[in-house]
């Protein structure tokens, strides 16, 4: 009788083990989630397209701003860990370059990257001296993702 026991106990916990294979299969195949992937569109009515592989960002921003046509899209690169984020735009051509960092968070509305940017413009070498400071702006945005169909 206790040999039945231990038998049908060892058979109990063998099967509360045992993972099916087309569960390891799936569990080995999950991705992370990329919780920046897609379009974003900060407070001041700008546009970006990230695209997240192994941590590394690619994609574009439409700047609302400026002097740049308002259709153009400028290449940028960045990074992200974790909830963590920062990306860098060379506006070619306008002589300026913005490079944002910041988190992802929540509210009521739902998530948003909360960051603060440095904008720098360049600055004629015979003024360097007297200007070079004036050239780097600075600031907060915040982006929320881009409604389907816009």
């Amino acid at each position: 009788m206790f040999n039945k026991f231990i038998i049908g106990f060892a058979f109990a916990l063998a099967l509360s083990l045992w993972t099916p294979a087309e569960a390891q299969i799936d569990e080995a195949k999950a991705e992370p989630i990329k919780l920046f992937e897609g379009q974003w569109i900060n407070d001041r009515n700008s546009a970006v397209r990230l695209i997240e592989t192994d941590g590394v960002l690619s994609g574009y921003y439409q700047t609302a701003l400026g002097q740049p046509d308002k259709s153009k899209r400028f290449p940028l690169t960045g990074f992200v860990e974790g909830d963590q984020i920062t990306f860098t735009v060379n506006f070619k051509g306008y002589g300026s370059m913005t490079s944002w960092t910041g988190q992802m968070s929540e509210d009521a509305k739902g998530p948003y990257i909360r960051t603060l940017w440095n904008l720098t413009r360049d600055v004629e070498d015979e003024n360097e001296a007297d200007d070079m400071w004036n050239s780097i702006t600075s600031g907060a945005s915040d982006f929320r993702p881009m409604e389907v169909g816009k």
